[in-house]
């Protein structure tokens, strides 16, 4: 039976030589896991075992491939994952483009992509099931604290799986009309605009060039969310959207946001990708692929064909 912090590895049994490599890891790493079929309980069943140990596990690891995506047992075992609302990891060990099926389940879920470096891949695997599984918190905070205490930090716990993510453009014009930092239940855009100096309270602030807005009274600068997001990332190159999260106090959806508007990209040596919504291919930015775009705006334009009079 699983218990609390463990692992639960959902795979197809033609890739079993390469997830007894992932299992060593974990062994390795004092890391628990569950697997299939070795512990599950003499004279008991995979249909009731294998619901409990998805349901009790911390993370559900996914070595996705062209065999997992047929196997009916792995496509009932994400399935209960999402129900169950767990952090999934999806280790994709060959470039075959999802299935509609697993396209619909991992939509917006990033990938590490074993095919494109295989030895970096199991390190970011081995990094992200350290963080999220081992009791760490206490020393991520310190090593945060340390070198970004400049920004704040938001003691919030995060649950969603990471995504490092570094400046796509240190040019590129954001041009996102937005709202306050405080909270407010209309939010229609997802960029906010200081209402007031973050240092002295006042009201009365200038934006003095795209981002940033100075206040009259003391001086200092305020800063919209993506310049607080770009500022951060100045200092310490690339970081996890959890670490972006908690250090800054922009909310994960609002960084996330930045990421499929393509204001933010995953680092080109990063084994993580996301698949494209449209084909699954692995992109590192936005939501869909280079062919995927074309074809929309193809799709577009034949749409609009004999149809400008429905404009008047």
């Amino acid at each position: 039976m699983a218990n609390a912090k463990t692992v639960f590895v959902s795979y197809s049994s033609e890739d079993r030589k390469l997830v007894n490599t992932i299992v060593n890891m974990l062994k390795t790493e004092g890391i628990a896991y569950w697997k299939a079929p070795e512990m599950i309980p003499a004279g008991s069943s995979y249909a009731r075992e294998i619901p409990r140990a998805i349901k009790e596990c911390e993370v559900f690891l996914l070595v996705l491939s062209r065999t997992s995506q047929k196997s009916i047992w792995v496509e009932k075992e994400i399935d209960s994952a999402i129900s169950h609302r767990k952090t999934i990891i999806p280790f994709q060990i060959d470039d075959i483009p999802l299935n509609d099926t697993f396209r619909f389940y991992l939509n917006n879920v990033q990938m590490i992509s074993y095919a494109l470096d295989g030895e970096e891949a199991m390190d970011e695997l081995k990094r992200q099931l350290n963080q999220l599984v081992k009791d760490s918190q206490s020393e991520q905070s310190n090593v945060i604290s340390e070198s970004t205490s400049q920004f704040g930090s938001d003691k919030s716990s995060v649950t969603v799986s990471n995504i490092t993510v570094q400046n796509k453009d240190m040019n590129k014009q954001h041009q996102k009309r937005s709202m306050s930092r405080k909270a407010d239940s209309n939010a229609l855009r997802m960029n906010r605009i200081p209402l007031e100096c973050d240092h002295c309270g006042s009201k009365l602030l200038e934006n003095v060039t795209m981002g940033t807005y100075r206040c009259r009274d003391c001086g200092k600068d305020s800063y919209d969310d993506f310049q607080t997001i770009r500022n951060y990332l100045d200092v310490v190159g690339t970081a996890p959207a959890a670490v972006i999260e908690r250090s800054t106090g922009v909310p994960r959806r609002i960084i996330e946001y930045f990421f499929r508007d393509e204001y933010l990209e995953i680092p080109k040596n990063s084994p993580i990708r996301v698949p494209c919504e449209r084909c699954g291919a692995p992109i590192r930015t936005g939501t869909l692929c280079d062919a995927c775009k074309s074809g929309a705006n193809k799709d577009k334009k034949n749409d609009r064909k004999g149809a400008w009079h429905s404009l008047y």
